[in-house]
């Protein structure tokens, strides 16, 4: 019996899913980066814009939205060591509009959105045939 090969779904379509929920909600998003980190952990950030005149409260000027394969969302408002990051929890990859809804929301109301520090939620070396499932789903299809 031979060993079955690990196939790793793209992460790109997952992260562009989310990317478009985000923007639906009056939020630019002026740069996004998915790549593989040195040990083979897939992540992404967004760089986002609110657009200040859509919401009806004050939000910050810039954000980043970042996504790793172990630890799931989280989002950074602010620079440097003064950026604060707020982890939304629940899982790795949850659907791509309750993640933009969970944006739009931690910007406009950061009192409202603890952190979830209830993570990492898998590890990204053992394989994960579901969750390889649940990433290639938002591919396009054939």
């Amino acid at each position: 019996m031979g060993t079955q090969e690990h196939r790793r779904a793209n992460h790109a379509h997952y992260i562009a899913a989310v990317r478009r929920g985000i923007e639906t909600r009056s939020i630019r998003v002026i740069d996004i980066r998915t790549s593989t980190a040195a040990d083979d952990g897939r992540e992404a950030t967004l760089l986002l814009r609110p657009d200040e005149t859509a919401f009806p409260v004050p939000v910050p000027a810039q954000a980043s939205a970042s996504w790793d394969e172990e630890d799931g969302w989280s989002l950074a408002v602010g620079s440097g060591p003064a950026a604060s990051r707020v982890y939304k929890g629940l899982g790795v990859a949850p659907d791509p509009e309750d993640v933009a809804a969970w944006v739009a929301v931690l910007l406009a109301h950061p009192e409202l959105t603890p952190s979830r520090e209830d993570h990492p939620f898998r590890d990204h070396s053992v394989p994960d045939p579901a969750f390889e499932a649940q990433l290639a789903r938002y591919a396009p299809g054939p």
